[in-house]
C-alpha cells in the first residue's frame, strides 16, 4: 500500500485547495463525513472521468509480485496500447467509449477502471458512515492526491486506497473488490505516446479495431 501509515494532519495537496481542508476537517465519532471530505471526494471523481483523457504511457508494478504493466493511450490519434508482461495488445479506433470498454477488458483483475473508480469515491462521499483521510504524494515523479477510506457501507468497495494525479491518471491503487485484489502503484510515467515504440511492438501484437 502506497499509504504505510495514514496521515492525520493537513497535507498540503498539489492539484487542489479544497482536498487540504479535507485533510485539516475534523471527523465526528462514528466516521461522519464533513462536507470538505465531500468536496474532495467528488473532486478526485471527476477527475477521474471529466474533461479530455491525456495522451500519456504509465507503467506500474503490481505489488507482492514481479509482474509489471504498461499502458499507453493517446485518444487523439486513436490508438493504445496495453503490455502485460511480455504480451502486447493494440487498439486502435475513434470513439472514447470504446476505448474504455478495450482497457477494461484488458486490464481486468490489474487495474480497476477509471469509470469505476469514480463510483467508488461518489458512493464514498455520499456514505456517512466512511471514514477518509486525505494525503498527498509523488509517484513516478508525479504528484498525486490520495484517499484512504474505511467503513464505507454504501460504496461497492468499503475499504481502499486510491491516488490520482494531477490529470487524472491513476497513480495507486489499493482494494479488494469481491473476489479481485488490487495493488498496482506507478513507477514510471511520461506524456504522450512514442509513435517509434508503438511502430515497434506492431508487429508482435494482437490490434483490436473498435
Amino acid at each position: 500500500m502506497i499509504l504505510q501509515k495514514p496521515l492525520r494532519h493537513c497535507a498540503v495537496l498539489s492539484a487542489a485547495a479544497v482536498l487540504a481542508l479535507a485533510g485539516c476537517s475534523d471527523q465526528a465519532e462514528g466516521g461522519e463525513s464533513t462536507s470538505e471530505d465531500q468536496t474532495a471526494l467528488t473532486e478526485l471523481s471527476g477527475r477521474l472521468v471529466e474533461g479530455d483523457q491525456p495522451a500519456y504511457t504509465a507503467e506500474y508494478l503490481i505489488e507482492g509480485s514481479e509482474e509489471s504493466v504498461l499502458v499507453a493511450v493517446d485518444p487523439e490519434a486513436g490508438t493504445a496500447a496495453v503490455v502485460v508482461g511480455e504480451r502486447p495488445r493494440l487498439w486502435a479506433g475513434e470513439d472514447p467509449a470504446d476505448l474504455a470498454v478495450w482497457l477494461s477488458q484488458e486490464l481486468e483483475g490489474i487495474l480497476p477502471p477509471e469509470e469505476t473508480v469514480a463510483s467508488w469515491l461518489s458512493e464514498t462521499a455520499a456514505d456517512p458512515s466512511a471514514s477518509t483521510e486525505f494525503s498527498n504524494t509523488t509517484l513516478a515523479g508525479e504528484l498525486a492526491d490520495c484517499v484512504s477510506v474505511q467503513g464505507s457501507a454504501d460504496s461497492a468497495v468499503g475499504a481502499y486506497e486510491i491516488c490520482v494525479t494531477t490529470v487524472g491518471v491513476i497513480a495507486s491503487v489499493s482494494a479488494k473488490a469481491g473476489d479481485t485484489a488490487y495493488t498496482a502503484k506507478l513507477v514510471n510515467y511520461d506524456d504522450g505516446v512514442d509513435a517509434a515504440w508503438l511502430d515497434e511492438i506492431t508487429g508482435q501484437a494482437e490490434t483490436a479495431n473498435q
